[in-house]
């Protein structure tokens, strides 16, 4: 599924399409809705310049943090 991954990011390539899939299913685990999670992996990606090594290691983060709360 095409997500709208920014073209400076590298747009909707496979590789940003499998980990945006794989971003949202972790995300949505935590209670948020498919739109908002698509949110935040899309707003992770940008801030982590691109590199979906460090997008995952913050969206871990983010995920331990909200089920904490829980």
């Amino acid at each position: 599924m095409p997500y709208g991954v920014d073209r400076k990011l590298g747009g909707d390539s496979n590789d940003n399409d499998k980990w945006m899939e794989t971003c949202v299913t972790k995300v949505m685990r935590t209670g948020k809705d498919k739109s908002t999670a698509i949110a935040i992996c899309k707003t992770t990606l940008k801030k982590k310049k691109e590199s979906t090594k460090e997008a995952s290691i913050a969206i871990d983060r983010y995920i331990e943090l909200e089920l904490n709360k829980q």
